[in-house]
């Protein structure tokens, strides 16, 4: 059991820590135009018109792990396949207006209400491009330490108003971390994304490491593969039709 003084100490040490904040030196816009430059910049993101990605995928809670592939298309086209064992395949797709899942058990749905929302921002191709029509407000909360890195963080809100908090490393203005709320058939979920490994592709670079926390536990993604610019058939997006 840890001792009313050295209690008092932690209490003491995280009072003096607060007090010694770095006042920070940027704006918010300032932050994210930074995290812009710092993966490519304007010019060579706006040469982007599709990706695609694969790699490994593993739900650490639940001892289930298996592989994602995912196909992404300009201006908001999106499709993720993952392959779990012991679970099945399971896709979901934004064709630009419709969104829908399909289960293991080849089950179709579409999806709607916020979920749906949700899925739009998601499928926003280059959404780093466009934060400021996507987030009518944007604010600098502050300095933080994240992981033994200086970070900022910066609180972004919807027009609708649903918040999202990203938390940019201060020396390479790289995102390391993104949290906020997802709408699930279960209910409003909490999750937090920490990215990591950046690798550049294409002349962009992208976090090759991805690490999901949410109540059911933590998701490890690691991308082996990734490319930009590929053909993909606007097909590929498009709700599957129902086996008769």
């Amino acid at each position: 059991m840890r001792s009313a003084l050295a209690t008092l100490i932690l209490i003491s040490v995280g009072f003096a820590s607060a007090q010694e904040k770095a006042k920070p030196s940027l704006t918010a816009e300032q932050v994210i135009d930074k995290s812009i430059d710092a993966v490519g910049g304007h010019a060579a993101m706006e040469k982007l018109s599709s990706t695609w990605a694969k790699g490994s995928m593993e739900f650490t809670t639940q001892h289930v792990s298996g592989t994602m592939e995912l196909f992404a298309k300009a201006p908001n086209k999106q499709l993720v396949v993952m392959e779990l064992e012991s679970v099945g395949r399971i896709q979901q797709g934004f064709d630009g207006e419709v969104a829908w899942g399909q289960s293991p058990n080849g089950e179709i749905a579409e999806v709607t209400g916020a979920p749906l929302d949700d899925m739009k921002r998601n499928a926003v191709f280059n959404a780093a491009l466009k934060w400021r029509e996507m987030f009518p407000k944007v604010e600098l909360a502050g300095q933080e330490s994240l992981n033994d890195r200086r970070v900022y963080v910066i609180r972004l809100t919807t027009g609708s108003g649903k918040t999202s908090t990203r938390y940019y490393d201060a020396e390479t203005f790289y995102l390391l971390r993104e949290s906020g709320s997802r709408d699930t058939p279960q209910g409003t979920m909490d999750i937090k994304a920490d990215f990591s490994d950046y690798r550049e592709v294409s002349g962009i670079k992208a976090p090759f490491l991805i690490k999901q926390t949410m109540a059911m536990g933590e998701i490890v993604l690691k991308i082996a593969e990734m490319k930009n610019n590929v053909d993909i058939d606007d097909a590929k997006f498009v709700k599957p039709a129902e086996a008769k």
